[in-house]
């Protein structure tokens, strides 16, 4: 038995998905509310027989590897190492290729992390570093929460630290946590606060350095992109405040560590930081696995506004509600936190919708006392409504709009349908993938039908011979037709000749059919069956001819008779 298998076997799929979302018995199954996007009718399934999931509103599905990997954010080797973990099993070794490498820096990232922590607590100038954060209202809880931490300002200290305890430096260089000098190697951070960023899990993937003494440069010193590490893919503080998040239905995003902190601090705990960079669509398929919502509350200089400008612009197109926290007369969060709690709470609670910022910030900009200011507002703010889903959401701002410019609605209608549309950023790949954009959709269904009623098969294996399998339902095809050759046709034998991804597909196959098909006749699901596989041949029948004619076109431009006679003949068995 494969770890994959020894790991399912163990681990009940609907045990790990109800510690995530309420499930009530339907049937043979499980239902809930899709944890992935916003319904208000639950239509999220869960087997217990197949140990499969699948949510028939936004399309996903899969099994307990897959679910935690779109919850937690986790790539597969993550999640495996995760369910291993909980299930009790022993890993197999794999010390060698991608999981071999990146377990090495995530080790070397944790030791760097727990050197750092240790730095600050048993060291004067760590102790000194501790002061400085009390100094600037954070608590010695606080950051002992978040594992913050110091550089000692020596050459390689930790370089040291790590080779006592065998890690190479090739290795500790892939972490990012060393540079090379004219002199040799040296620590990558030096006399710095360090802040660890996690993953969604919980696993130290990198650190950012704030110094301590202003004279020195950069102010913050990120760790760079490594094979564990890239920073449009990570939110700082997400391990920590993802339940929070879930919690409220909401987050806060804001710019800076500090920020995070404080607030965090502060009692809203449902933050997390971009740590300077721009948001990224990575960045927010993160918030939206916790949340519905997101509130922006990034610094109030021009810097910041150009950031929500482009967050509103990424999230536009997508069911993710957006608000903007308007700071006033605060530079940032940190800075309006000390203010008080409750003013920072205030000014979340007080949060605007986002076109309505998008809106006064271009009217600011531009201004509305001439045409052409009226003109260049116009085409920023409808660049953005015109990226709205909603109908009544679209044209509720577009009355916002017109009455802020004084103008009429069908103009700016009119000017909103000679914009060139934009290249949309949002998540298409969350949709569901309906019949019309997945090729392969009316083969699934004939082969999902046959193997919810095995005994149709013998019925129409002549024709199901015909087809034109494509990549998945081919391979799937070619299993199925050969375990009938051989004997009565077995499930489990069918499942056992297939690779992973392959196995589960089928099962999430499995239990959409028998879901949509369970109170249907055996009559009237044949004929369903029937239906299918005769809308198939025209398609293919069609597509023939196309090719065909295409030929025969090209036969006849270039006088070639003899290829021009057997197409023809072509033609007549068609």
């Amino acid at each position: 038995m494969t770890d994959l298998d020894l790991i399912k076997s163990k681990i009940d799929v609907v045990e790990l998905i109800g510690q995530y979302i309420p499930l009530k018995k339907a049937g043979r199954n499980y239902k809930g509310t899709c944890p992935f996007h916003s319904e208000k009718t639950p239509s999220f399934m869960v087997s217990p027989d197949k140990q499969i999931w699948h949510c028939f509103g936004c399309g996903k599905g899969g099994d307990a590897f897959r679910f935690l990997m779109e919850k937690e954010g986790l790539e597969f080797t993550e999640a495996l190492s995760q369910l291993a973990e909980k299930a009790g099993v022993q890993l197999q070794s794999r010390s060698s290729g991608e999981w071999g490498s990146k377990n090495v820096l995530f080790n070397i990232n944790e030791l760097a992390a727990k050197f750092y922590e240790k730095a600050i607590a048993d060291s004067t100038e760590g102790r000194q570093a501790l002061n400085y954060l009390v100094s600037r209202g954070l608590s010695r809880e606080t950051a002992k929460t978040f594992r913050i931490g110091y550089a000692p300002s020596g050459w390689d200290y930790l370089i040291k630290f790590l080779e006592r305890r065998g890690y190479k430096l090739e290795d500790i260089e892939k972490a990012g946590l060393l540079v090379q000098r004219a002199r040799g190697y040296s620590d990558k951070f030096h006399h710095r606060l360090m802040f660890p960023i996690t993953n969604a899990s919980g696993k130290v993937v990198g650190f950012t350095g704030r110094v301590l003494n202003p004279e020195d440069q950069p102010k913050y010193l990120n760790s760079p992109e490594t094979a564990i590490f890239s920073k449009g893919r990570i939110l700082y503080g997400l391990s920590a405040t993802k339940e929070d998040i879930q919690a409220q239905n909401y987050a806060v995003l804001v710019e800076g560590q500090m920020d995070l902190l404080s607030s965090y601090q502060a009692g809203i705990k449902n933050v997390v930081a971009s740590s300077g960079t721009a948001l990224t669509l990575d960045q927010l398929k993160l918030i939206r696995r916790y949340g519905e919502a997101l509130v922006l509350a990034l610094d109030a200089d021009a810097a910041g506004g150009e950031a929500t400008k482009r967050a509103i612009e990424l999230a536009a197109t997508d069911d993710l509600n957006i608000k903007v926290a308007i700071l006033g007369q605060y530079k940032d969060p940190d800075d309006c936190i000390k203010a008080g709690a409750d003013v920072w709470r205030q000014i979340v609670e007080s949060a605007i919708p986002v076109i309505d910022f998008y809106l006064d910030h271009s009217i600011n900009k531009f201004g509305v006392d001439t045409v052409a200011g009226k003109k260049k507002v116009a085409a920023e703010v409808l660049s953005v409504i015109s990226l709205l889903i909603d109908p009544v959401e679209k044209d509720q701002y577009i009355k916002k709009l017109a009455g802020r410019l004084s103008t009429s609605t069908d103009s700016l209608y009119e000017a909103m349908s000679r914009l060139k549309a934009p290249r949309s950023t949002a998540k298409t790949e969350e949709k569901p993938a309906s019949p019309d954009k997945d090729p392969d959709w009316l083969n699934k269904r004939v082969l999902g039908i046959i193997l919810y009623r095995p005994a149709y098969y013998p019925d129409f294996r002549e024709r199901l011979g015909q087809v034109r399998w494509r990549e998945w339902s081919e391979r799937v095809y070619e299993k199925l037709a050969n375990c009938y050759s051989k004997s009565e046709f077995s499930l489990d034998d069918l499942l056992a000749s297939l690779a992973y991804d392959d196995r589960v597909a089928l099962l999430e196959l499995l239990m959409v059919i028998e879901e949509q098909y369970a109170d249907m006749a055996e009559a009237d699901l044949k004929g369903e069956l029937n239906f299918y596989i005769n809308l198939i041949q025209r398609r293919q029948v069609k597509q023939t001819l196309a090719r065909l004619k295409a030929e025969v076109s090209a036969a006849e431009q270039a006088g070639d008779q003899e290829k021009l006679s057997i197409l023809l003949e072509q033609f007549k068995h068609l």
